[in-house]
């Protein structure tokens, strides 16, 4: 393994498309580094997968380079963050959306009161009314203008400033309900009467952007992506889980509150473990399928985190573990030597919990190999 010069670091992080931050998620790779594969290993008009989408960062990239995205994730919020940004309607079809719903909402009786508490503790009655109007009638799986209004919304639901629909917070992501509610009495916070509506125009005078290609999203096991055909994907791009780092449902309970889920619904839906040999089990499957829908002698790039063990200071390069256990006994070809990456404290979302922001560490590894 060698430590290089990393071509993507001398790009812009975001590519200069405010798009990628319609909406924050966590342990999401910059814009520039799926950019910089993609440009590498592809050419225009070849479809380009991430297995793993998230928020969509290796779609848009794709779609913006004038490759076929496509994306697959288990968490509702990946697939419709992913679906927003690969398939972006018209701006003027989003506005008149907008205008409809708005007057829609005029005539609307709308009851809170059988609310979640802990969502009422965040929003003011006045906000929290037109959020559930939203909610309802948002029907973002079947309309790409909805998906995208859905993307606005769900991006401003809480924050620090006066852009956000919440009750000032420290953090765009989901603190724990007790955290929240400490908070908010610590500092002596008062819910906002935010305009839900209002709001949403000034973002989509942000961050709208359109690609000049369109993708499609799934949301399947990553074992099993049968929509996807075979031997049909040019190059993967893709972060995949690593030994329980991160619970993307818990830090985004808020936010699944628009999809009617909680945070350990979602959970309990997406691949964790601590043990090497489950991991590996399950890498192994995923690249077995992944090998299935690439084409011959197509590429898949995997940035896979080293992390450290809980029970000890031991710290697992869990890239290798990937290319030695998983990818080379099906038959995978090393394509360069495996890449390191450096993460600088400031960008590691997390920083914030100090000493207990647990196993993740500060090294990325780039694993390329093809079929």
């Amino acid at each position: 393994m060698t430590e290089q010069i990393l071509e993507w670091k001398k790009l812009p992080k975001n590519m200069n498309n405010n798009l990628h931050s319609i909406c924050s998620y966590m342990a999401m790779f910059p814009p520039s580094l799926p950019h910089h594969f993609i440009e590498k290993y592809s050419n225009n008009g070849e479809v380009v997968l991430d297995p793993f989408s998230g928020r969509g960062t290796t779609l848009l990239e794709a779609c913006s380079m004038n490759r076929i995205g496509l994306g697959n994730d288990m968490n509702p919020l990946a697939v419709l963050l992913s679906k927003a940004k690969s398939n972006v309607p018209q701006k003027g079809r989003v506005l008149s959306k907008i205008k409809n719903l708005e007057g829609l909402y005029i005539s609307e009786k709308i009851n809170i009161g059988s609310e979640d508490d802990n969502i009422k503790m965040i929003f003011s009655e006045h906000t929290l009314k037109q959020m559930v109007f939203l909610k309802k009638n948002l029907d973002w799986k079947k309309s790409n203008v909805d998906a995208f209004i859905t993307a606005l919304f769900l991006g401003a639901m809480h924050g620090s400033s006066e852009g956000y629909f919440s009750v000032s917070m420290p953090n765009t992501f989901s603190m724990a309900p007790n955290y929240i509610k400490n908070y908010i009495q610590k500092n002596g916070l008062i819910k906002p009467n935010r305009d839900v509506f209002s709001i949403i125009r000034k973002r989509l005078e942000k961050f709208y952007l359109r690609p000049v290609q369109k993708g499609k999203v799934y949301s399947q096991n990553v074992t099993n992506m049968s929509r996807i055909k075979d031997s049909s994907v040019d190059l993967i791009v893709t972060s995949p889980p690593y030994t329980r780092v991160i619970r993307y449902g818990q830090f985004n309970w808020i936010r699944l509150w628009f999809f009617g889920k909680t945070g350990k619904q979602i959970d309990k839906k997406l691949f964790f473990t601590e043990s090497t040999e489950k991991y590996s089990k399950f890498m192994t499957n995923a690249l077995r399928e992944m090998k299935r829908v690439l084409k011959e002698n197509g590429k898949s790039v995997l940035v896979i985190g080293d992390v450290k063990e809980r029970t000890s200071d031991k710290v697992l390069n869990l890239a290798q573990v990937v290319w030695e256990r998983c990818a080379k006994p099906l038959g995978f070809k090393l394509v360069e030597p495996i890449i390191v990456d450096t993460i600088s404290d400031d960008t590691k979302v997390t920083k914030i919990w100090g000493k207990k922001k647990g196993n993740a560490t500060k090294i990325d590894r780039i694993l390329i190999i093809q079929k």
